[in-house]
């Protein structure tokens, strides 16, 4: 199984992350991977890059190497109304953008309240996936969810840094909630993308774990967008309304 994208990455600039930019295109190129989301956290998380980093990403090549480098961010929930914390003249800046609740940006509510804030979050046309959707903490209905990504053209994230070390117990109950999200997205017809969530070089692309629950459940790769160039540049340009890879 070949996969083409890393759509979540971290870079220095998130200071709990240790690698740079060109050392995570090294190790993607060496993956094999074609496309690389750079999405540092947004503003409001504590240790996220000044505003600035974002809107100076248009000085970055679009290519490193063999790597299309894709401009993004890790957008936070700051409410349960589906608002994030992307400034509205932050949006042009970007190409990719996945919204995650995170605590220090937005205390959990009820499953309703999750469950309508990601329903509106994937009814804002720039927002591409919903990012590491298995905390216990913020549960929501997860089929509602995953019909609306499907009627709205968004995808759900199979976050593999959240199920990396099978020896881990988090990582084993995470891995029985990809398991069970997979298997609605599935049923419903629901795009996902595979993604390494990388604090490190040596995590990019490294996506063993991913096929080996793709496969036990079954799931049908051509709703993988992580595996199909093209189809991941066709989602991208669609919910970016410009082709960036020209």
């Amino acid at each position: 199984m070949q996969f083409i994208a890393d759509m979540h990455t971290h870079t220095i600039a998130s200071s709990h992350a240790y690698s740079t930019v060109t050392e995570n295109a090294a190790e993607a190129e060496r993956k094999g991977i074609k496309i690389m989301a750079m999405t540092d956290h947004c503003v409001k998380m504590p240790d996220s890059p000044h505003e600035w980093h974002f809107y100076n990403q248009k000085t970055l090549p679009r290519k490193i190497g063999d790597v299309f480098l894709v401009r993004g961010v890790e957008a936070n929930f700051i409410d349960h109304n589906g608002n994030l914390d992307i400034p509205a003249d932050m949006y042009p800046a970007l190409d990719w953008i996945i919204a995650c609740y995170h605590h220090p940006a937005c205390m959990p509510g009820t499953m309703t309240q999750h469950t309508e804030s990601y329903i509106k979050a994937i009814e804002n046309l720039r927002v591409n996936c919903l990012g590491h959707t298995d905390s216990p903490d913020f549960a929501y209905d997860i089929r509602e969810v995953c019909v609306a990504c499907r009627e709205y053209g968004k995808a759900m994230e199979l976050n593999v840094a959240r199920i990396r070390d099978p020896d881990n117990p988090l990582h084993s109950e995470a891995y029985k909630f990809y398991r069970h999200l997979l298997s609605v997205c599935a049923e419903e017809g629901t795009n996902i993308v595979v993604d390494s969530d990388s604090h490190f070089w040596n995590t990019i692309g490294a996506f063993d774990r991913a096929a080996e629950l793709i496969e036990e459940v079954k799931f049908p790769q051509e709703l993988v967008l992580s595996l199909d160039e093209r189809r991941m540049k066709d989602f991208i340009t669609r919910h970016r309304q410009r082709n960036i890879f020209e």
